[in-house]
């Protein structure tokens, strides 16, 4: 098993709740993994994140494309497929890649694309405008991955592109940095003129609960949660996610609050 511990959330979690952060990996006997990559994880499978995503009372999920694919997203395209409506994607292109194939991928159930300089294998920041140019008839959005302090040195770009903007991981920002931080801080204004969205997931450390509290006051309407199932970078041994569901509860004041995170918002981005 990719995850050997998941406990049950100790609240309820609303019907229709969403993961909307989370990876598929393998069986590399049918999807290998690609040369470019950076990690080296082992396979973890669409029946064992069903076993997960039942534990934790999840029933929708967005599959995110990971780098160990770089841009053959067959693997996260038929997972989402075989969940059979309840799940979406995110998938990793190039700028040069054809319409037909856009809409053979929104058919499949794509709805964003990922851009990041983390680890090998993604899509370049330097073609961001270009992507989105082509993924706009679509009613797709950009999704980034890349360091906080890149933040406020993209920002000005990143409120002139023609589509929403969604940042991985709270905004990758080193915890060992302050709240007031540049990078977070330029994040916080985006979310604020309802020009991005953010993920409360996981990255290569556990999550902020000051950081995430101040992420959900800043506009409530564009905060996401997902696991980051199954923690490819996790630095510190694999996460129970249902302790990272029951840390929602902790940063939200009331069931309304949950409900948006949980439900309405990802909702709106990926399943209208």
């Amino acid at each position: 098993m990719a995850q050997a511990t998941v406990s049950a959330p100790r609240y309820p979690v609303p019907a229709g709740a969403c993961d909307s952060h989370m990876h598929i990996v393998g069986p590399y006997e049918k999807y290998p993994l690609r040369e470019t990559r950076s990690l080296n994880p082992p396979p973890a499978t669409l029946d064992e994140y069903r076993l997960a995503r039942d534990k934790l009372g999840l029933s929708r999920n967005v599959v995110v494309q990971p780098s160990v694919f770089a841009k053959d997203n067959e693997c996260t395209l038929d997972a989402v497929g075989a969940l059979k409506g309840t799940a979406r994607a995110v998938v990793v292109v190039d700028a040069t890649i054809a319409e037909d194939e856009l809409a053979r991928m929104h058919a499949r159930g794509a709805r964003g694309v990922r851009v990041q300089n983390v680890v090998a294998g993604g899509a370049s920041i330097d073609d961001m405008e270009a992507l989105a140019a082509r993924i706009r008839p679509f009613g797709w959005h950009m999704q980034f991955f890349m360091d906080a302090a890149q933040i406020a040195q993209l920002a000005p770009r990143f409120r002139k592109l023609p589509v929403p903007v969604v940042f991985d991981h709270m905004g990758h920002v080193d915890p060992a940095g302050s709240v007031d931080d540049p990078g977070f801080s330029a994040l916080l204004d985006l979310l604020q003129s309802g020009k991005a969205w953010v993920k409360l997931s996981n990255c290569y450390w556990k999550p902020d609960p000051q950081r995430a509290r101040r992420l959900i006051a800043a506009n409530p309407d564009r905060v996401l949660w997902g696991t980051d199932w199954p923690h490819l970078g996790y630095r510190d041994g694999t996460a129970d996610d249902g302790l990272l569901l029951d840390a929602v509860s902790e940063w939200t004041v009331d069931e309304d609050l949950r409900q948006r995170i949980l439900v309405s918002n990802p909702d709106a981005l990926y399943f209208r």
